[in-house]
């Protein structure tokens, strides 16, 4: 064996060598574009046979490696070329030049939109957008956020009305209108938010202290007003709103009109409304129209990688003030309260008279997004407002009423300037936040009147919060830190002093987490400080506030209010039902409120009830809910319920002025079409608030709490086709049975009723 064994090895190993010195070659190529004979970077280049291949550098070169002696595939590819084939014979280290043709490919309309996704809210939030917000066109503000769990209104009559977020209001829950905080006279309680409510997209509600974010002051909440973005398709397009109803004789006219071309996108935005005396039950409320007149115009544009956005609005309302609540003596307003109602039982007029309120707000806004490399990116916002507010008395020394509105009894006016910067760094290390700084300097003018003072203030602030997700963790928890400091110099007081100075400064903080139950819930906890310094209001008033028909005197002694709010919250979404629960505590040091005085004031031009600003010890404690249940396909019930216990902890007693339990409920039929007829559906409410028996028993109130109320109402909504229009309709009935009933924090409570039904239609219509 062993002599035929040797030489046969001998030839294998003799016919491997030679296999083997035959793939040693080497095919080395540049690839270039046809007509260009520029080279081609990172164009594939595979071998059939071998199932193998390689890409081209920047400079179009390759090289493949192991060749054999034989005849080789060569398929050619590149995104931007047509693909090529040829066989190239491998008999040494081979070279060669290769050439593709660049294919040209016609695309119709290709649009690539995105949206940035917001982090979730550790806090306790209510959105009112699409059906709920339409469903509630041509209110104010105060009375269309009823409808959030949670959220009342403190009302001046039926036309001035103030939201209430969990019990607190005016300047502790603070107000951005497109991005800028509403700088206003927003700390009276007849002083409603000066923004038009056709503007907003979405209005959300955050609930609790918020000012690590949004500012001093945010000690109750935030209410954002947000209009759409702009447009981002090429053309013009608008919506068109118009409101009617039968309580008032109320007319809305709201358009706007937008559109895009290569170089900026544009709106433009406008409403008219105009009511006249509202109705109760029994008679009519003398004097309660409402005139307004509102516009608003956005610009925007890129250039470079810099975005640029300008907004500028106005708005302007002239209201009237229910006659009968200006009383003349001591003897006509005990008389008044007595009657609980107006003298005579009126008539419809669109007529405005003394009292009355008459407000203009501007507001100006620059804002440019940069980005700052792989960092994050960069927003700046600067903005001026102006605020003029008139209030006309219905009294003068003398006994001679006037009738015009050319000279204001009391009138302030307040530009704002202000500066913000916020940075946001992309995510790094499952952290995910940024920060920010903002000054503020405005200047009041009280030209007018001597309820408050002339006065300057300038507030800066900086801030850094950061949210920590590991996916797929189901834990989020973010946390934030803020200083501000604000300087008031009050220029002269009616207490015999000049040029009286306050600097006040405290650090804000929260902390948060959101545990993500599947997919279907969540559950979220946060607790925050936060602060407000006392307003000068509340330092230095003393006279007649002739809108809440009421004597008020401060106090310049007040501390500022430090709050410590926890809330807990749970939200499951499932197939056949939805609920979201909140339950909360608000802890609130040197708490600032208006305490009724035992006796009425006497002053030349009447006679007022007395309030007195007064600081305790406050918590508040309370609990929302919301649940939408569909127990069979399209029908739905809706629930809402809130319930607050205020106490005075100092005096251990109710604090005042706070609102009662209210449970709301809605039973519907929705998702309904007919043959011109789409997204019909019939909702019928029952709002059921309680008797306020939580009051404190040391203060003597002018009147008892009234009555616990119950009111029904129907709402027909749907999409109706004309043409080649589609027109939403929605009819809506508020308070079918037309109840006779008074509520509890309504100012024009002691004079006279709320109004009785009231009968609307909204038609929207876009183009």
């Amino acid at each position: 064996m062993k002599q035929y064994l040797m030489p046969f090895l001998l030839v294998l190993f003799s016919c491997g060598a030679k296999a083997q010195s035959a793939c040693h070659y080497t095919l080395k190529g540049k690839v270039k574009e046809a007509e260009t004979n520029q080279p081609i970077a990172y164009a594939n280049v595979w071998i059939k046979e071998l199932a193998a291949g390689t890409v081209t550098d920047e400079n179009g070169n390759f090289s493949i490696p192991n060749l054999c002696r034989q005849a080789y595939t060569l398929e050619l590819s590149h995104v931007e070329c047509q693909k090529h084939t040829e066989t190239v014979n491998i008999e040494g280290n081979t070279e060669g030049v290769f050439v593709l043709q660049h294919e040209i490919k016609t695309l119709q309309n290709v649009i690539v939109t995105s949206k940035r996704v917001a982090l979730e809210s550790t806090q306790a939030q209510s959105d009112l957008a699409g059906i709920d917000l339409d469903k509630n066109k041509g209110q104010n503000l105060g009375e269309m956020l009823k409808s959030i769990s949670g959220v009342s209104s403190l009302n001046t009559g039926s036309t001035i009305s103030k939201p209430v977020v969990q019990g607190l209001h005016s300047d502790r829950v603070l107000l951005f209108n497109n991005g800028v905080r509403q700088e206003g006279q927003q700390w009276g309680l007849d002083h409603a938010p000066e923004i038009d409510p056709f503007i907003a997209d979405r209005i959300s509600v955050v609930k609790g202290a918020a000012s690590v974010k949004y500012g001093v002051g945010a000690i109750g909440g935030v209410i954002l007003v947000e209009p759409r973005a702009l447009r981002d398709t090429l053309g013009i397009g608008g919506e068109v709103n118009l409101v009617g109803a039968a309580n008032g004789r109320m007319g809305v006219v709201s358009s706007m009109v937008e559109g895009k071309n290569q170089r900026f996108a544009w709106r433009l935005q406008g409403t008219a409304k105009k009511s006249g005396n509202l109705q109760t039950p029994q008679y009519y409320l003398n004097n309660t129209g409402v005139e307004e007149l509102n516009g608003s115009a956005t610009v925007g544009f890129k250039w470079k990688s810099a975005t640029f956005e300008a907004f500028y609005s106005h708005f302007y309302t002239k209201l009237g003030i229910l006659k009968d609540s200006h009383i003349g003596n001591l003897t006509d307003l005990k008389a008044a309260i007595d009657r609980g109602r107006p003298l005579t039982d009126g008539a419809f007029s669109y007529g405005i008279a003394r009292p009355a309120q008459r407000v203009n707000h501007d507001i100006f806004k620059l804002k440019t997004l940069l980005p700052t490399g792989d960092m994050g990116r960069l927003s700046l916002t600067t903005f001026f407002q102006h605020n003029l507010r008139e209030e006309f008395d219905a009294h003068r020394p003398g006994g001679k009423i006037p009738t015009g509105f050319s000279q204001a009894e009391v009138a302030f006016q307040l530009p704002s300037a202000g500066i913000r910067a916020d940075w946001e760094h992309r995510p790094m290390h499952n952290f995910h936040g940024g920060g920010g700084a903002e000054g503020l300097f405005q200047s009041n003018n009280t030209y007018a009147g001597a309820l408050i003072p002339d006065y300057s203030q300038s507030t800066i602030g900086a801030y850094w919060t950061e949210r920590w997700r590991r996916y797929p963790s189901p834990l989020e928890i973010e946390m934030g830190i803020r200083y501000d400091k604000r300087h008031l110099k009050v220029d002269s007081t009616r207490y015999g002093e000049r040029n009286r100075q306050f600097d006040f400064g405290n650090i804000s903080a929260s902390a948060g987490a959101i545990y993500h139950l599947g997919t279907k819930g969540k559950a979220t906890f946060n607790v925050g400080t936060a602060w407000r310094s006392p307003n000068v209001n509340e330092l230095f008033s003393n006279g007649v506030h002739h809108g809440t028909a009421s004597f008020e005197r401060g106090d310049p002694n007040l501390l500022p209010e430090r709050a410590l709010n926890t809330s807990l919250s749970a939200h499951f979404d499932h197939d056949f039902f939805e609920i979201e629960a909140t339950i909360f505590q608000n802890a609130i040091a040197n708490f600032i409120y208006l305490k009724p005085d035992s006796l009425p004031v006497l002053t030349i031009r009447g006679a007022f009830p007395a309030f007195s600003y007064h600081q305790t010890e406050v918590i508040l404690r309370g609990g929302d809910v919301t649940a939408t249940l569909k127990p069979i396909k399209n029908v739905v019930l809706k629930l809402k319920g809130s319930t607050l216990f205020a106490k005075n902890k100092t005096a251990n007693e109710w604090l005042p002025l706070m609102p009662a339990d209210k449970l709301e409920t809605e039973l519907g039929i929705e998702n309904q079409s007919f043959k011109n007829i789409k997204k019909a559906y019939f909702l019928t409410s029952l709002t059921l608030v309680r008797q306020q028996k939580r009051i404190p028993l040391s203060i003597t109130d002018f009147q008892a709490p009234p009555s616990g109320y119950g009111l029904v109402g129907f709402t027909l909504g749907a999409t109706v086709k004309i043409g080649p229009q589609n027109i939403e309709t929605i009819l809506k009935v508020d308070n079918f049975f037309n109840n006779s009933y008074r509520d509890y924090l309504d100012r024009m409570r002691y004079f006279a009723s709320s109004t009785g039904r009231n009968i609307s239609l909204k038609l929207k219509t876009q183009f």
